[in-house]
Order: structure tokens, then C-alpha cells, then sequence
């Protein structure tokens, strides 16, 4: 069985990047931090290709981008257009057209690891039955999707995004599709006071990427870091 792993991304120059971090440490920081956590991001989810049937895309928010050079080392996808949950049903049905399973996650948690994302492909493989995964995040929302099945868009339009209830609201919807399997609750980084935790788990980890290494590094140059 093949899958599909989507990491759903933004691109600076074209689009407000991490506003709200930008507050705290300025536009440039906030850009190169979404750029280094994709990265992180895409040097885990590319770990899966040596133990599993899965490709690796990029979901990109502009159009105008899908040949931008940040982008260039995976294949690409436009979200579409609309709110959140339109862009992401649009991602997951473009690819479930291709793939048996699609897994979706964002750029803001570099501190993911390929045995949680493994565990999601273990689960998701099994075509017998409809199956999804779900992962929370700390701020009530969910950092990762997957699915073997159809999701019905109203599902994804119906929720209401970027609230402490978010992940509850699109859990109980999807509760009725098929046997969901939960997966571990992290932090993504919205705010400035996000990133020391984020320090923390990338210097737990016990075997980081390379990129993963390079974000740890940018996280103590980061002179405003020491007192968020």
C-alpha cells in the first residue's frame, strides 16, 4: 500500500508568515523560523520513505510558489483557495485520489518524530476497515491528520479553526467515520512563549535530524529566545 504525507506550508514574501511570533521577534526571525521548522519538519517525514511506501509533498499556500526555491525538494500541491478547513480537504481528497492513506501535518512541529508518524502509517495501512489518526496539540487544535477513508467536506468546513476547542469540534466529527487511533499531544509554536518547551523536546529527542540540530542551533541564537 502507498501513502501520502502532506506538510502544509506558507511562503515569506508572499504571505504573513507567523504573525504572531513576528510580534515578539520580528518579521525576519519569524520567516527563517517557519523555514527552519519546515525543514525539520520534511527530514523527518522523508525518514519514513527508507520504512514504508509513502510520498512526501509539500502542501504550499500560494500558488504563485509551487516553483518558488524553497519548496524545490519535494513535489508540491496548491491548498486552494478558501479558510483552513477547505485547503485541507482539498489536500487530503487530491491526494487519496492517488494514494491508500493521506497524512497531514503542519510545519510548526519541527519536534515530530518518524516513530509517531510510523505508528500512524502502521494503523492507516490496514484497507479492511475505514481507519484515521489524530493528534492533539497543546493549544487545542490537532498537528496531524491521516486517513484511509473519505472525509466529507462539510466535516472539514464546519469547524471552527484557531479556537481551544478545535480539535474536540473536528474529533467528534470524524468519530463517526471510521476506528480512530490517537497519537501523542504536542506543541506546535504560535507565540514566543512556545519556544522553550519546543527547545526542550528537540534537545529529548535521541536521534535529531540533522535539521533538527540547525533549528536547535537557531533557537540559542536567538537573542529575545533567553526571555520569552
Amino acid at each position: 500500500m502507498n501513502g501520502a504525507i502532506a506538510v502544509f506550508v506558507k511562503t515569506p514574501g508572499q504571505s504573513p508568515v507567523k504573525t504572531r511570533l513576528a510580534a515578539s521577534l520580528g518579521r525576519e526571525n519569524a520567516e527563517l523560523f517557519h523555514l527552519t521548522a519546515a525543514r525539520s519538519v520534511v527530514s523527518v517525514t522523508q525518514q519514513m520513505k527508507a520504512k514504508t511506501d509513502i510520498k512526501n509533498y509539500y502542501a504550499v499556500a500560494e500558488q504563485s510558489a509551487l516553483e518558488h526555491h524553497y519548496w524545490q525538494d519535494l513535489p508540491c500541491l496548491w491548498q486552494g483557495e478558501g479558510g483552513l478547513g477547505e485547503r485541507m480537504a482539498h489536500i487530503y481528497q487530491t491526494l487519496l485520489k492517488k494514494h491508500d492513506y493521506v497524512i497531514l501535518v503542519g510545519a510548526d512541529i519541527p519536534q515530530m518524530t518518524a516513530k509517531e508518524l510510523l505508528k500512524a502509517v502502521d494503523w492507516l495501512i490496514h484497507r479492511e476497515q475505514a481507519r484515521l489518526t489524530f493528534a492533539p496539540s497543546v493549544d487545542g487544535g490537532f498537528w496531524m491528520l491521516g486517513g484511509n477513508c473519505n472525509i466529507p467536506h462539510n466535516i472539514w468546513t464546519e469547524v471552527v479553526y484557531s479556537r481551544s476547542d478545535t480539535g474536540i469540534q473536528f474529533f467528534n466529527k470524524i468519530d463517526r467515520l471510521g476506528d480512530i487511533k490517537m497519537m501523542s499531544c504536542l506543541r506546535d509554536v504560535d507565540e514566543v512563549h512556545d519556544l522553550i518547551p519546543l527547545r526542550e523536546n528537540l534537545t529529548e529527542l535521541s536521534e535529531p535530524s540533522p535539521e533538527q540540530r540547525e533549528l536547535l542551533k537557531f533557537l540559542d541564537n536567538l537573542p529575545e529566545y533567553q526571555y520569552a
